[in-house]
């Protein structure tokens, strides 16, 4: 089960949430994959933070972005986040359900890793109760 919700903007990135939901779904018997433990092997949180925060105004098309940074410069400063979302997405396909915990549908990156699972045929699984 891969477990999916809301990180960027939030305290310490939801990892408590992410960890309490990863305790609970192993001991209903599931392996889990938390993302967090995918993005600890790529940067600190205020690496990942920084990069997540350029990767989001790339996709934003922020024209005051584009007009002043070099491509090179942004393909750098996104290099990490897209790894993780590449990663990231490459672990939801590895899965038989992915779980949504609280919040998803505020996540950019939860919808996108929701839009793999659907795409791959994942049971679907929400935080309180199945879809």
């Amino acid at each position: 089960v891969y477990c999916s919700g809301p990180m960027t903007g939030k305290p310490d990135l939801n990892r408590p949430a992410f960890v309490a939901a990863e305790k609970r779904l192993t001991a209903q018997g599931h392996f889990v994959i938390n993302p967090h433990r995918i993005s600890a092997l790529f940067g600190t949180a205020e690496e990942l933070a920084a990069s997540f925060s350029e990767y989001y105004r790339m996709l934003d098309l922020d024209a005051n972005f584009f007009n002043h940074t070099p491509a090179t410069q942004i393909l750098e400063r996104t290099r990490i986040a897209r790894a993780v979302m590449d990663t990231d997405l490459a672990a939801v396909r590895s899965c038989d359900a992915i779980c949504l915990l609280r919040g998803w549908e505020t996540s950019r990156g939860a919808k996108k890793e929701l839009a793999e699972a659907l795409a791959h045929g994942l049971h679907v699984m929400q935080e309180g109760g199945e879809e």
